[in-house]
């Protein structure tokens, strides 16, 4: 019930921010409700395209996806001990990169889930709350920057094709860390244009506050950023929109911000040892995972890098990575049957003859960038995710131009992506996120039984994705108590620290059960071992089989 509360709340205030302006406008001038809806149409069809897109991204959000994923879960439990305990599970106090598996999980979302967590307590609408908040947030920031750079068509077909955007909903209703880098771009550009556009210099240095900020949000920024960012500033310089001393300082308030995580990858990239500056930590990871992500550290640099980039081509066109928790097939990223709009999009915005346009070239400097990381980077679709939003804005100009060139196509156009949209959300709604391995259900369940039984040692299936992050998460387990009873299984090839137990959880199975102990034994469904009925019970839930003894007190 609290959370349909909240997600209506958030729901109305934030479709309602378009119409602040002009109600309170018609206050002052006291006009009739009539001529209001008359003057303000552009803004009333916004408020209920907003309705539409915002309930899309909150509703629901803590049983759709049906299934917890182990990363959202892991910087949800970070949050939360790092809000109570000031340290995150491998012990650092408020680090700039969290350790996490050992090689490394963004920290940026994790930080902005305190908040939530502090008031909501540590639960699976706490984590996914804030990404839903972005990506509200989000449809208001395509909505203003369009009607600020085009004109109120195009802001309203923007907004409408963003709403019911598939790759935006589906990122927008989980907590993958990384999911964030994307909208925060996008809030850092519509502050820089709506800075130089208003002459406002605090919005124009506050955006490069952001664009620091979001070098945090994910380890692709460290490719895209000192690119993206010089290559707007000398834009902005050879436009005249800006003299050398305000880019000079714009750059360097970025490079400040971002001096944490430089030093970070300073010291993980040449073998140093931590620092701390205060109670801030730059962490060592304990194993290094930019070989696997970046074929910039790849032997075969060139054979790697084309490979990159022609699957991230791949992607982009069949609009599938081929992970059922990033897009389902033809709805794709875009909508399929989008692409053709894309393409018409992409070859306005590049060839468009208007010298002056800020927002072309900002948006084409934006695609041009991310596609030098489709070179650099192992593609699926949140891992390339900073190239989406460029993607979008492209199509949205290719549809404008079709409906301008036609506009009886208007009523079939809204019609089939209407279609699309209710098939889209009618299939993820029944996608059963639990039947793939990095996303789990019903362990909160399995641990409420669990907890019931007096168990000297509880052993969990290799079968179960990371079961100790879920275990700290729902058990909200105090890190200290973690970090003086972890033990790793040693000599792993695997790039992840591998957790071979805690406390009295252990994970993986024995060969043989051990019957002269009250140990429990935590199996999936489909494990399910025959045993001596006269020495084992056996209790089911929904997707696990607890075995313990049957003798106890």
């Amino acid at each position: 019930m609290t959370q349909t509360v909240i997600s209506i709340f958030l729901c109305l205030a934030f479709s309602s921010i378009v119409l602040v302006k002009p109600v309170c406008r018609n206050i002052v001038n006291k006009k009739s409700i009539k001529v209001f809806l008359k003057d303000n149409k552009y803004e009333i069809i916004a408020f209920f395209i907003l309705i539409l897109g915002n309930s899309v991204r909150l509703f629901g959000i803590d049983i759709f996806p049906n299934a917890l994923n182990c990363d959202e879960v892991s910087s949800g439990y970070e949050a939360y001990s790092l809000l109570n305990y000031g340290i995150d599970r491998t012990g650092n106090s408020w680090p700039v990169h969290l350790v996490a598996w050992g090689s490394g999980q963004n920290a940026l979302y994790s930080y902005i889930m305190i908040p939530f967590i502090k008031l909501l307590g540590l639960n699976i609408f706490a984590v996914r709350l804030p990404m839903a908040i972005i990506g509200c947030i989000s449809l208001i920031l395509i909505y203003i920057l369009l009607k600020k750079t085009t004109n109120n068509k195009t802001a309203l077909i923007g907004l409408f094709f963003f709403s019911i955007c598939p790759w935006h909903i589906m990122k927008s209703r989980w907590g993958l860390e990384s999911n964030i880098f994307p909208d925060m771009i996008l809030l850092a550009i519509t502050l820089l244009i709506f800075g130089i556009k208003n002459k406002n210099k605090i919005l124009f240095y506050f955006s490069f506050v952001i664009i620091g900020l979001s070098a945090y949000a994910y380890g692709t920024s460290y490719f895209f950023l000192p690119i993206f960012v010089s290559l707007v500033l000398i834009i902005l310089i050879l436009k005249k929109k800006i003299k050398i001393r305000q880019a000079v300082l714009a750059g360097a308030i970025s490079a400040l911000i971002a001096t944490p995580l430089i030093i970070f990858v300073i010291i993980n990239n040449f073998d140093l040892p931590q620092v701390k500056f205060g109670f801030i930590t730059i962490p060592r990871l304990t194993t290094n995972r930019y070989e696997e992500i970046s074929s910039i550290f790849s032997k075969d640099f060139l054979t790697v890098s084309k490979n990159n980039f022609i699957n991230s081509i791949k992607i982009l066109i069949l609009q599938e990575d081929g992970l059922p928790w990033n897009s389902f097939n033809f709805y794709g990223i875009i909508y399929i049957f989008s692409l053709p709009f894309t393409v018409i999009g992409l070859k306005k915005m590049f060839f468009k003859n208007n010298k002056d346009n800020i927002f072309n070239s900002i948006i084409n400097l934006w695609f041009i960038v991310s596609i030098g990381l489709l070179f650099v980077c192992s593609p699926n679709i949140n891992r390339i995710n900073i190239i989406m939003i460029p993607y979008i804005i492209y199509t949205i100009f290719g549809i404008y131009s079709i409906l301008e060139y036609d506009k009886t196509l208007k009523s079939t156009f809204i019609f089939f992506y209407l279609l699309a949209f209710v098939g889209f959300t009618n299939q993820y709604i029944k996608n059963d996120f639990n039947k793939n391995y990095v996303f789990e259900a019903g362990i909160d369940e399995m641990l409420n039984y669990v907890q019931t039984l007096d168990a000297d040692n509880i052993y969990f299936s290799a079968n179960i994705k990371e079961p100790y992050i879920y275990i700290l998460f729902y058990e909200k387990t105090n890190p200290y108590e973690f970090i003086n009873t972890v033990k790793y299984l040693q000599n792993s090839k695997n790039s992840f620290n591998i957790v071979k137990e805690f406390g009295k959880y252990k994970f993986g199975i024995p060969n043989s059960l051990d019957n002269t102990s009250n140990n429990v034994y935590v199996l999936k469904k489909q494990e399910e071992i025959d045993l001596e009925q006269n020495i084992w019970n056996k209790y089911y839930t929904d997707e696990f089989v607890i075995i313990y003894k049957n003798n106890r007190s």
